[in-house]
């Protein structure tokens, strides 16, 4: 019969043989409290957001700039960039927003939707999208430019193996920003694979477009709008068929009917040329 002295040992053997097992924070504890902790990191990691999630999964972007790094599951494999009190750059607008998906896609306008429409102007037309869309590459290295065309179109230009899913046009042979577009962003690729941290982002909150009047023109600028007309001291203006040879007119204005040929050769002053068949 072993004495109670001999079965401490025992004991003490058999606790430190035993595998430790892992405690449930959730289930097992209560009042957590992690601010002594050397270091804490509550969110998932990485230079790309997971192709699916859950709703309530939380992810820091490592490859996004700073202040739009977190990101939320808002609905099944739908990650959301989390502003916190508000953009404080044009580069952290939500709008037309660009993040990759995958290696091979990228998101465009992950925030627009039918409540939160992201809108943009070309003069009097505003453009709303509701819905966001992707693009895929397959192939090829190089830049992608995201744009919207003068027509409001959404547009990924290109010069490798790219494919837009609805509510993008993908348009092959683009090596620059086309001159009467607005730039969104740009990402590049390498060997049909979008790079990590590739985009830059081109959106600007205030623009401005400077109008300057070349030869024979004239240019004014009145309550925001600015007026392009001929100058008349450069080029000869059509007018209506003088009644008179003394009707007013500026010098080089010029007319015709089917008879003749009219031209003001000084102020108020007319003289006019039959006209011959050939």
């Amino acid at each position: 019969m072993l004495s109670r002295y001999a079965i401490l040992p025992i004991l003490v053997l058999q606790a430190w043989c035993q595998t430790p097992t892992a405690v449930d924070l959730r289930a097992q504890s209560k009042n957590v409290d992690f601010t002594g902790a050397a270091t804490t990191r509550p969110f998932k990691s990485g230079t790309a957001v997971p192709s699916t999630c859950s709703i309530g999964e939380m992810f820091f972007l490592t490859s996004a700039q700073a202040g739009t790094n977190v990101y939320g599951c808002t609905s099944a494999n739908i990650w959301t960039l989390e502003a916190g009190v508000g953009a404080q750059t044009a580069s952290q607008l939500t709008d037309l927003a660009v993040g990759l998906t995958s290696q091979t896609t990228f998101t465009i306008g992950a925030r627009c939707s039918a409540s939160t429409p992201c809108n943009v102007r070309f003069g009097s037309v505003v453009s709303a999208f509701t819905s966001p869309t992707s693009a895929t590459i397959s192939a090829g290295s190089g830049t992608a430019f995201i744009y919207l065309d003068s027509s409001g179109n959404l547009t990924v230009g290109h010069s490798m193996s790219v494919t837009c899913a609805s509510g993008c046009v993908a348009v092959a042979g683009v090596s620059a920003f086309p001159s009467n577009s607005l730039p969104l962003f740009t990402w590049t690729a390498t060997n049909g694979v979008w790079n990590s941290g590739g985009g830059v982002d081109w959106r600007a909150f205030q623009s401005a477009t400077n109008v300057a009047a070349g030869s024979g023109l004239l240019g004014a600028t009145a309550n925001g709008v600015t007026t392009i007309s001929l100058d008349p001291t450069q080029v000869g203006l059509w007018v209506p068929v003088p009644l008179a040879s003394s009707s007013a007119c500026a010098v080089g204005t010029w007319s015709v009917d089917t008879s003749f040929y009219y031209i003001c050769v000084a102020a108020n002053s007319w003289r006019r040329a039959a006209l011959t068949t050939w």
